[in-house]
């Protein structure tokens, strides 16, 4: 029996390693504000919802573009991908119904695929009439382009108002160190190891 104390001790701390970290789901009380929205997005787009295609795990917005308000592609169709599925739902994701018109806060995820993401859940995705508002910000960061500007670029081929990445952008998933199943098995196996030496 006292062999299986340690045994259900590291059973135990392996499932609390698996579990995901509640702080990581929580959105930040700032994540509601204009200003910090923008400052995590690399694209804002006014436009309709033309399609939802739902799979096992994400969901595909087909968003219609009606205009770009911030750093725009020449492109009148973008997709945008939620982590929320058939079979599974994220709670800070934000929801979308057909035909529905919609200003959204952007995070590039394939920019050449025209594939994005809402940036800091659902707070990024507004109702058109915010439009006024966050172009007032945007000509307090010094990040508004005037609609001659951001037409005539997005004529052009490449993108328009590329922005160089800065402090204020939101850091890449896959830059984190030691997140993922792989580290988390790691981490349980180096236990096993440690707690048969001890032995």
């Amino acid at each position: 029996m006292k062999q299986l104390y340690p045994l259900l001790i590291l059973f135990a701390l392996s499932l609390f390693f698996l579990a995901p970290n509640p702080a990581a789901a929580l959105l930040v009380p700032e994540s509601a504000e204009i200003p910090y929205q923008i400052n995590h997005s690399n694209r804002i787009v006014i436009g309709t919802i033309n399609g939802i295609d739902v799979h096992y795990d994400h969901t595909i917005i087909i968003i219609t573009v009606e205009e770009w308000l911030y750093n725009s592609l020449p492109t009148e169709t973008i997709k945008v991908r939620t982590e929320t599925g058939r079979n599974v739902w994220t709670e800070d994701q934000a929801e979308f119904t057909l035909n529905e018109s919609v200003l959204l806060m952007l995070r590039d995820e394939e920019p050449d695929k025209q594939l994005f993401s809402v940036s800091v859940g659902f707070p990024g995705k507004h109702p058109v009439s915010d439009r006024d508002a966050i172009i007032e910000e945007l000509k307090v960061q010094e990040k508004w382009q005037d609609e001659k500007q951001t037409e005539n670029e997005t004529n052009k081929t490449g993108t328009a108002g590329e922005q160089p990445v800065d402090s204020n952008s939101p850091p890449d998933p896959e830059s984190t160190p030691f997140t993922g199943i792989l580290w988390v098995v790691v981490a349980v196996f180096g236990a096993f190891v440690c707690a048969g030496k001890k032995k």
